[in-house]
C-alpha cells in the first residue's frame, strides 16, 4: 500500500476518502481505464457503523455490477450474508399489529437485496486498488491552478495535482466545507442506540429464537420502534476469494466481536428523541453498559424476551449517536471539483439509504467521465450532469429518510438542550 500523499504528484482524478463511494468510483474508473487516486486517512476504518451490515438494495446492486468487474461483483454476491426475508410486525407484548403505512416503503429504494458487512464489503472494494490508495493522507485544502487544474493539499504537507477533484471523504467533509462552505446539516434530535449478540451467545443465553429467525419491528402502543433481525455469514463461501470475507487484519485486537466479520449475529437497533433516555452529556459520553441499563429501564412493561435480548448484548457492540441530516444547499456553479455520498447528502439511518446513494453517485459519475473520455462531452458538461443527477437522487434519499425517522419516533414527548 501507498504510505501517504507526496508533494509534486499529478494524477487525472484525485478522490478523497476511501469509503464505500470513493472506492466505487475508484474501481468504476479503473474499469473503463481513467487515471485515478484514492486519498484515505486510514488503513483500518473503526468508526461504530463500520461494525454493522449494509442493506444493499436495488440501485446500489446495479451500481456495484456497472462498477466492478466481473469476479469482484460475484464476491460482493457470494460473501453477502443472509437476513430474515420476513419482517414481523409486534407490539411491546410480542403481539402481532397491522402492516401500517410507511410513506417511503413503496419506493424502488425499498426493496433490501443483500445484507452486507461493511468491513467484508470494503474488502471486496480495495482488491485490485492496492497500488492507488494513499493511507495516513489527511485532506487540508486545495487550490486551483493557472492551467485550470487543481492542487489538494495534505496535513503532513504532501500534495497532488489533478485534473477532478472529488470529495467523498463523509459527513465531515473538508473538500465540501471550502467548496459549498453555506452547506449545513443539522441535528435531527434523535439519539440512536444499537448493538449486537452472536448467534452462538444467542442460543446459550436462550434468546428467543424469533429474534434470529426473523426481522422483528417491535412498535409499542407508547413508545418508539425496536428492530430486530439477524445476519448470517456462510465461511464457506470465502474460499474462493482469498482474504475477502475472512476477518480483517486491520480490526485484530480490538475488544469485542464488533469488527468481526464473520460471526452471524442479531442485531437491534432504536432511537429516542434527545432527552428522554438521559441528557446529551450523560447519553453520548457513557459507558455501554450504562447505556443497556438506561435502555432496559425505558423498556418497562415490555415482554421479558426483549428485554433479556437487549440485557446480553456484548457491550463492546453498544453506542449512542447524535443523528443528523444534511439540509439540500441551492444549486452550485459547476466546477472541476465535486461531492460524493455523505460529503454532500449525508441521512439519517432510517431506510438504511446512506451506503446505496453513494454507490449510485459512483456509478453516474464513472458514466459521465467515460463519456467525457471518449470525447462525448466537455468535463465541466459531465460533471453538470452527474450532479444534477446526484441532488435529484440524493436529497430524496434524505427526505425519505427522515420521513421514516418521524414514523419510528413518532411526536416529540421532551426537548431539551
Amino acid at each position: 500500500m501507498i504510505s501517504s500523499a507526496r508533494s509534486a504528484e499529478q494524477v487525472r482524478i484525485a478522490i478523497i476518502g476511501g469509503g464505500i463511494g470513493g472506492l466505487t468510483l475508484a474501481q468504476g474508473l479503473r474499469k473503463y481505464g481513467i487515471e485515478s487516486r484514492v486519498f484515505e486517512r486510514a488503513e483500518a476504518r473503526t468508526d461504530y457503523v463500520q461494525g454493522f451490515r449494509l442493506a444493499i438494495r436495488d440501485r446500489g446492486l446495479s451500481a456495484l455490477a456497472e462498477c466492478l468487474p466481473e469476479r469482484l461483483y460475484d464476491a460482493v454476491l457470494e460473501t453477502a450474508g443472509k437476513a430474515p426475508e420476513q419482517v414481523l410486525r409486534l407490539d411491546e407484548h410480542l403481539e402481532p399489529i397491522g402492516q401500517g403505512n410507511d410513506p417511503w416503503r413503496n419506493r424502488s429504494d425499498a426493496h433490501r437485496q443483500l445484507s452486507l458487512s461493511r468491513i467484508t464489503l470494503r474488502q471486496v472494494l480495495l482488491e485490485g486498488l492496492q497500488d492507488i490508495v494513499s493511507y495516513g493522507a489527511v485532506f487540508s485544502h486545495y487550490h486551483h491552478n493557472a492551467d485550470g487544474s487543481l492542487t489538494a493539499h495534505f496535513d503532513d504537507g504532501g500534495s497532488v495535482t489533478c485534473e477532478v477533484l472529488i470529495g467523498a471523504d463523509g459527513a465531515n467533509s473538508r473538500v465540501r466545507k471550502q467548496l459549498l462552505p453555506h452547506a449545513t446539516s443539522h441535528d435531527t434530535g434523535a439519539r440512536r442506540l444499537a448493538g449486537k449478540i452472536s448467534l452462538d451467545a444467542a442460543a446459550r443465553c436462550g434468546i428467543l429464537p424469533l429474534f434470529g429467525q426473523h426481522g422483528v419491528s417491535i412498535k409499542p402502543a407508547n413508545g418508539h420502534q425496536l428492530m430486530v433481525t439477524s445476519h448470517r455469514v456462510d465461511p464457506g463461501a470465502y474460499q474462493k476469494y482469498g482474504l475477502i470475507g475472512w476477518d480483517d487484519a486491520t480490526h485484530r485486537g480490538i475488544e469485542g466481536f464488533h469488527f468481526d466479520n464473520t460471526t452471524s449475529y442479531i442485531w437491534w437497533n432504536t432511537a429516542h428523541w434527545r432527552g428522554e433516555l438521559a441528557a446529551d452529556d450523560v447519553l453520548l459520553s457513557c459507558a455501554p453498559s450504562r447505556l443497556l441499563e438506561l435502555l432496559i429501564a425505558s423498556f418497562g412493561g415490555y415482554h421479558p424476551e426483549i428485554l433479556k435480548l437487549i440485557r446480553h448484548t456484548d457491550p463492546s457492540t453498544v453506542a449512542a449517536l447524535r443523528v443528523r441530516s444534511s439540509d439540500p444547499p441551492p444549486p452550485w456553479p459547476t466546477r472541476n471539483v465535486t461531492l460524493l455520498g455523505d460529503a454532500i447528502h449525508a441521512m439519517t439511518y432510517f431506510c438504511a439509504l446512506g451506503g446505496n446513494s453513494a454507490m449510485v453517485d459512483a456509478g453516474e459519475l464513472t458514466r459521465q467521465l467515460v463519456a467525457v473520455k471518449a470525447g462525448k462531452k466537455p468535463l465541466l458538461e459531465g460533471i453538470r450532469g452527474y450532479e444534477t443527477a446526484m441532488r435529484a437522487h440524493g436529497f430524496e434519499a434524505v427526505r425519505n429518510s427522515l420521513m421514516s425517522m418521524q414514523a419510528a419516533l413518532g411526536p416529540r414527548s421532551v426537548e431539551t438542550a
